[in-house]
């Protein structure tokens, strides 16, 4: 009689290592898919989370606050003059899509020959085009315009003193609910002379410590008489 294991079938050696590659191959792209499924879950979860963080984020628009700052001012045109200023702001709602903006600015300039004072008024009134990005979304652009008054002796920023008007237009950026870039370009002049205008661009890096106060760092450059502005800023919203 014949040894039990000679009675026992046998598999051929290259079956049973293309059985094991079959397993392997179903193993691996079995433990692929579940990779792939749990990373589409985590991208969910941290879109879901980012525009969670839009939509709690806090906006120099569509608010209320007040404030005031310290503006350093140097001027490259032909007279030189550099100095400080103190600027008062404060927003207001005009409706869900606008805002009413407020604004006093007042500085003193040492320049080569003399000293001189600047101070302006100024009320804009800002549409927010928040059919462009949503109301909850990175981007809050907007456009406006505004009327004002400025008392320039030394002709610094127009050439005379007068009432004003603006356009200006720009755009937010909303980094996190605490932090956020304003960009913004503003073109005004004199109302008594349209031939007397200026442009300038801006900048403004805003930090919400928390929903009451914040502050703002910002930086202006009007490209006809060459003024720069630095501003430092403190922001108190009570909404």
């Amino acid at each position: 009689m014949l040894p039990y294991f000679l009675l026992q079938p046998s598999t051929p050696k290259g079956l049973t290592v293309e059985a094991t590659f079959i397993n392997f191959k179903v193993d691996y792209f079995s433990a692929l898919y579940q990779l792939i499924t749990t990373m589409k879950s985590l991208l969910y979860i941290a879109l879901v989370s980012y525009c969670v963080t839009f939509a709690a984020a806090k906006s120099k628009y569509g608010d209320y606050y007040l404030g005031f700052g310290v503006d350093f001012v140097e001027v490259d045109d032909l007279a030189s003059y550099d100095g400080e200023g103190l600027s008062l702001f404060a927003n207001s709602l005009a409706s869900d899509e606008a805002d009413f903006h407020f604004t006093f600015d007042y500085a003193r300039l040492d320049g080569n020959i003399s000293k001189e004072t600047v101070w302006s008024l100024g009320a804009d009134y800002i549409y927010h085009l928040d059919n462009f990005s949503g109301v909850d979304g990175m981007f809050r652009p907007y456009v406006g315009g505004g009327i004002g008054y400025v008392d320039d002796s030394a002709a610094i920023s127009l050439a005379d003193d007068g009432f004003t008007w603006n356009l200006q237009a720009g755009t937010e950026i909303l980094f996190t609910e605490e932090i956020s870039l304003a960009l913004g370009a503003k073109f005004f002049g004199l109302w008594s002379d349209f031939a007397e205008t200026e442009f300038d661009l801006g900048v403004d890096l805003v930090w919400w410590i928390n929903d009451i106060h914040g502050l703002s760092l910002g930086y202006s450059h009007s490209f006809d008489r060459e003024v720069d502005v630095i501003g430092l800023k403190y922001l108190y919203s009570w909404r």
